[in-house]
């Protein structure tokens, strides 16, 4: 039997890549993006700057540059990407949305996305 779970994560999965695609077709053809708020307002880099960029040098193959838009981003969105993949395929009880596991590994996320943005813009 099919697992409703797992097809709304597809769903899910499939919008998200669709919206990301229609945003880059958009974006190639106006040049028009959508800029950081807390960099408009504040003059600093959150930890999502250039995340953008780097998805669009993704695109392109051209990784150097992808790395220096966002490093963290860079290394950790393997690593997530793993997850998603692990969780659709297994629907593992560790990656419940709920679980303990899954709720340590978006900390230790959040704590890496906040200490780098501090640290891009102290040096």
């Amino acid at each position: 039997m099919k697992d409703p779970r797992r097809i709304e994560l597809i769903k899910a999965c499939g919008f998200g890549l669709v919206a990301g695609l229609a945003y880059y077709a958009f974006m190639s053809v106006t040049g028009i993006t959508i800029p950081c708020l807390f960099y408009e307002i504040t003059g600093f880099k959150c930890p999502g700057c250039g995340v953008t960029h780097m998805l669009v040098h993704l695109i392109r193959l051209e990784f150097k540059e992808a790395f220096e838009s966002n490093p963290l981003l860079f290394f950790m969105l393997p690593f997530l990407l793993v997850l998603l993949i692990i969780r659709i395929t297994f629907m593992p009880k560790w990656l419940d949305p709920n679980s303990k596991i899954l709720s340590r590994i978006m900390l230790v996320c959040v704590v890496l996305s906040l200490v780098f943005g501090i640290v891009r813009n102290i040096s």
